[in-house]
């Protein structure tokens, strides 16, 4: 039996104090993944202002001329193809680096939760990075069929609820088309954070990409609230932080609104990083959570396995 979630949360927040040079791991994860996908806007805007400069070269009197050369280099299929391989470049670089953040973080983490701390995260990223790896593209998948399971319900609810509304409808269809509603929304929640469990699984104990799954969904069916509420409550976390870091920032960038636009780059880079770092904060707290709930057992916690050997 997995065990409660305000355990789990503590037990989360435990093992982010006692291994706080995660968060820098952590922040420079972010920072980079961030950062892969830059190229492909940059050459996007480089061809596009050089396709603009050609254009109005060209036919100086134009003024559309600019406009119509820019329209001309994006609807290119060199221009595509060339943009969508740089941010799918991007986007898998970023997500190789998550994956191994994770796949050395949750070994240490759940070292810090047992009470044997040790030096973990290299030998999880060494060995446990291909077991995570497949937890993650497995859990893909199933994130993608949720989605379009979602998508598909809510357009279905949509539809009935057109022609309801001009010719009439029954209370039971009314109740169907709510249920249908929440099925739309709670499924891909709940697998989603059965995806963060299993991955979570994966790293600490060195499961399986199907038995990851398999042992994880047998924990959510036996406390689904503690996986759910969790999820739930660590977004609008990180939502809620990072709009307060974001209005504090404009109150504070809002007095010094005399001073020149160059000057005020520092400030507003310093507040994007801390940011980033309350983000990253909340999720390393996440992982040491979800670790605790995918493998860790409400009659002994102090005992849960701290990580696999692999």
């Amino acid at each position: 039996m997995p065990p409660p979630l305000s355990t789990a949360v503590g037990l989360g927040f435990r093992a982010a104090f006692r291994e706080p040079w995660l968060l820098a791991v952590s922040l420079a994860v972010a920072l980079v993944r961030r950062a892969a996908v830059w190229p492909a806007a940059a050459v996007a805007w480089a061809v596009l202002l050089r396709s603009a400069l050609l254009g109005l070269q060209r036919h100086p009197r134009s003024p559309a001329a600019p406009i119509e050369a820019m329209l001309a280099a994006a609807t290119a299929p060199r221009f595509i193809a060339l943009v969508a391989g740089l941010w799918l470049a991007g986007v898998a670089v970023g997500a190789a680096l998550r994956i191994a953040f994770v796949a050395g973080a949750y070994p240490t983490l759940a070292g810090a939760v047992s009470g044997e701390p040790g030096p973990r995260f290299a030998t999880g990223v060494a060995f446990g990075f291909p077991r995570v790896l497949g937890a993650a593209a497995l859990g893909l998948v199933l994130e993608v069929s949720a989605g379009l399971f979602g998508v598909t319900l809510g357009l279905a609810a949509a539809r009935i609820t057109g022609v309801a509304a001009s010719s009439g409808g029954s209370v039971l269809l009314a109740a169907g088309v709510a249920l249908a509603l929440v099925l739309a929304i709670a499924v891909p929640l709940a697998l989603s954070t059965v995806v963060d469990a299993a991955v979570a699984r994966a790293g600490v104990l060195g499961d399986g990409p199907a038995q990851a799954f398999v042992e994880v969904g047998a924990r959510f069916l036996a406390r689904p609230g503690a996986f759910v509420l969790g999820a739930i409550a660590f977004g609008l976390a990180a939502v809620a932080g990072q709009g307060l870091v974001a209005g504090a920032g404009s109150v504070a960038m809002g007095f010094a609104s005399a001073i020149a636009p160059a000057v005020a780059v520092g400030p507003q880079l310093m507040l994007a990083t801390l940011g980033a770092a309350v983000a990253a904060g909340i999720d390393l707290v996440w992982l040491g959570t979800i670790a605790t709930l995918a493998c860790g057992e409400e009659s002994h916690l102090r005992r849960w396995p701290a990580a696999s050997t692999h």
